[in-house]
């Protein structure tokens, strides 16, 4: 019964932040087809009855404040967007830190289609087609671990699902491919679904060098991902934000 409720409130919460006409033409009809939905100033395209509306909501209410005074308003340095989705977080990012320089990175075809048209119009961003990893690689496989699209990873036997089904081949970059040498990134927002202890792992001095990393850790994807950002975290400020979201930023 209680999760029946709180079921009912999630939903209702959706309905007051949309309204009921979309919030009816998002549940109804076929699911992943696309429709457009107006949300904090932005015509938002997302696809029915996936997670792409939940995720949006969370993006635009609140996700992100915690980076907000971290940097002036007026910050207009280098932020990595590792994880872009449909592109909800991107221009959230870009709400708070408008004259900032966002590299969005999202590995899947899918989700790339939604996020170049939700990030057509928005200045000072670069998306690149690919996927956030610490070796140096030039492919690598994208897997689905039956989540849907908000939920592919990199990780090769993921462990809520070592059996995940092959998606496809995908580009991979280092953060030392996505900069040049006279460029410097201050924040990097981490979202790759078990990724980041690849990334951990191989690259712990390009991490170094950064600011502030805004990271959710997925160690029921890759076992030993929050003890590695834990260590990366040692002689920097580590924060533990909401779910399993931490901040750590240089001293």
């Amino acid at each position: 019964m209680k999760k029946i409720l709180i079921m009912i409130y999630e939903q209702l919460k959706i309905i007051y932040q949309i309204g009921f006409l979309s919030y009816f033409k998002y549940r109804i009809g076929s699911k992943g087809k696309k429709i457009r939905i107006q949300f904090d100033g932005y015509n938002i395209l997302v696809r029915k009855r996936t997670r792409d509306l939940d995720v949006a909501i969370s993006c635009f209410n609140g996700e992100f404040d915690i980076i907000k005074h971290l940097f002036p308003q007026d910050y207009n340095g280098i932020i990595i967007d590792a994880g872009g989705y449909i592109g909800t977080s991107t221009l959230a990012i870009k709400k708070i830190f408008p004259n900032s320089k966002v590299i969005v990175v999202e590995p899947s075809d899918e989700n790339m289609a939604i996020l170049k048209e939700n990030l057509a119009e928005v200045p000072n961003i670069r998306v690149v087609h690919g996927a956030l990893v610490g070796e140096s690689k030039k492919i690598i496989q994208l897997k689905n671990r039956g989540t849907g699209e908000w939920g592919f990873t990199v990780v090769s036997s993921p462990r809520d699902n070592p059996n995940s089904a092959n998606i496809q081949n995908v580009r991979a970059f280092r953060l030392s491919d996505l900069v040049s040498n006279v460029e410097h990134i201050g924040l990097l927002k981490l979202d790759i679904e078990g990724g980041e202890l690849n990334l951990l792992e191989h690259d712990m001095e390009s991490l170094e060098k950064i600011e502030v990393v805004f990271a959710e850790l997925h160690n029921r994807i890759a076992e030993g991902c929050e003890n590695k950002y834990f260590e990366f975290s040692k002689k920097r400020i580590l924060v533990k934000d909401r779910g399993e979201k931490y901040l750590s930023i240089k001293r």
